[in-house]
């Protein structure tokens, strides 16, 4: 996979907050691979998970959904899933399909942002 095709899940932050860097298209053929990072990033017990999705271009349908299964399983459990930093075009994409109510979405880029590299 090229470093502009990545699904990469980190350590845990100190706040217990655990990344995972998305970058080019997360479509059908990458969605088990998508389902996987977020199982491993949610796990048992988290209830916060981070995505860096700066260089995220594409969400396909299944992907949408992968992502609002998971957020509802977080805030079941009392935390949230938040999209950083997506493109304009993911951020439409959430809209059209209501998803951006059911995580917290960050716009802003910041420098301090290096949670995975």
């Amino acid at each position: 996979m090229s470093p502009d095709e990545t699904i990469e899940v980190g350590e845990p932050a100190a706040d217990g907050g655990v990344p995972i860097l998305l970058a080019g298209d997360i479509d059908q053929a990458r969605a088990d691979q998508l389902r996987e990072a977020l199982e491993s990033a949610v796990g048992e017990t988290a209830t916060v998970v981070r995505i860096d999705a700066r260089n995220l271009r594409l969400l396909d349908s299944p992907s949408l959904g992968l992502l609002l299964f998971f957020a509802r399983k977080l805030q079941e459990r009392g935390g949230y899933l938040e999209l950083r930093y997506a493109a304009a075009t993911v951020r439409r994409t959430l809209d059209v399909a209501s998803l951006g109510r059911s995580m917290r979405l960050v716009e802003e880029t910041c420098e301090d942002t290096a949670e995975l590299r």
